[in-house]
């Protein structure tokens, strides 16, 4: 799992826009991250005529959960699953250790601070650079073993609770991915033989665990906690802390939607990469994250695609079906061009 951090080297990021500021500092929003006011608001006539006018929520045992998921993904790109086989204990653990790192000092998370080349360690969002202002957030990244080199630097004599339960959470991730692909993937009606490296090659998976933490902010209508924009593998795992929302998706014809929590469920979004092989069938959905004034919030992300090197495809088997929307390409060449075009990076590989 460790080989994604290898397909980010070749686009470094200035420390400018790596660097967080120390937001247990910060009293009034500096200049630096003043965003425009920004529309949060959905229009409630229109949600009246919308066939489907919130996230669907799916229990992963429903005997028409494949049928409810395909529904989902393309209307929204956004579902929340219940009945995923991820313990309240685990989630529990994972929230505390999360808080351990990003309740640390300053100065300590920086001692973790990704490089220019890596995409691995603290720092602030990898879109940041192409944005005009910065982010009201801080995010930790773990891909592969770069887990225990960041957290015997901040956990000298004490860093295995912090590693014990990353380690068994990505596990757990990688399995509920597992059961969602699949589901996904006869949701789809694409055989398994269009995605040979599901059963061949999983020990080599595109996978990352994405720690973000959302200061409570002075003026939160003036900020941005994560801009726009899409995600980049096959779909994204998001569990959000407590009570607290800040997760908003751009729906056509409504506007920004709050992707509230619910207890017990998590957040499931489909990606660039299910873009692609879905044939646009499946869209991969713009969203962004809020601040707030009363709580800090928290929220870890797990994203799971294919291997690096395979190569992906839009499956153009299915009824209906007028030919291929995109370009085939590897996991590895489309992270190049998200990590240079951000939200132009589809529309580069569409064939028109």
């Amino acid at each position: 799992m460790g080989i994604l951090a290898e397909a980010y080297t070749k686009n470094p990021i200035e420390n400018k826009f790596i660097t967080p500021i120390d937001f247990s500092s910060i009293k009034d929003v500096p200049e630096s991250h003043v965003w425009v006011e920004k529309t949060t608001s959905i229009n409630h006539d229109k949600l009246k005529n919308v066939e489907l006018n919130s996230i669907p929520v799916i229990d992963l045992n429903d005997p028409n959960a494949i049928d409810k998921i395909y529904h989902a993904c393309k209307n929204w790109g956004f579902l929340q699953v219940t009945n995923h086989g991820i313990s309240r204990e685990i989630l529990e653990k994972l929230e505390t250790q999360v808080k351990k790192f990003f309740n640390l000092p300053h100065e300590e998370k920086m001692k973790v601070l990704r490089s220019p080349e890596a995409a691995v360690g603290y720092g602030s969002p990898r879109i940041t650079p192409f944005f005009s202002k910065l982010m009201w957030c801080e995010g930790f990244t773990i891909m592969g073993n770069s887990l225990y080199d960041h957290a015997k630097v901040l956990w000298p004599n004490d860093d295995q609770g912090f590693c014990d339960v990353m380690k068994e959470y990505q596990t757990q991730m990688k399995a509920l991915s597992e059961k969602l692909l699949n589901l996904i993937l006869k949701s789809l009606e694409i055989p398994e033989s269009e995605m040979n490296w599901v059963n061949q090659d999983t020990e080599n998976i595109s996978a990352a665990l994405q720690l973000n933490s959302y200061p409570t902010c002075p003026n939160p209508t003036q900020t941005m906690g994560l801009a726009e924009h899409t995600d980049s593998f096959l779909f994204t795992i998001l569990h959000q802390s407590g009570d607290t929302s800040g997760l908003q998706v751009l729906k056509e014809g409504l506007g920004w939607v709050s992707v509230d929590p619910v207890p017990g469920a998590l957040v499931v979004n489909s990606g660039d990469l299910l873009n692609i092989i879905s044939n646009g069938r499946f869209p991969s959905v713009v969203h962004r994250a809020m601040p707030n004034n009363e709580k800090h919030r928290i929220s870890v992300a797990y994203f799971y695609g294919p291997p690096l090197g395979f190569q992906v495809s839009p499956y153009v088997g299915y009824f209906g079906c007028e030919g291929p929307c995109f370009k085939s390409l590897t996991v590895q060449e489309y992270v190049g061009i998200k990590s240079k075009l951000l939200e132009s990076a589809l529309s580069s590989i569409r064939i028109a």
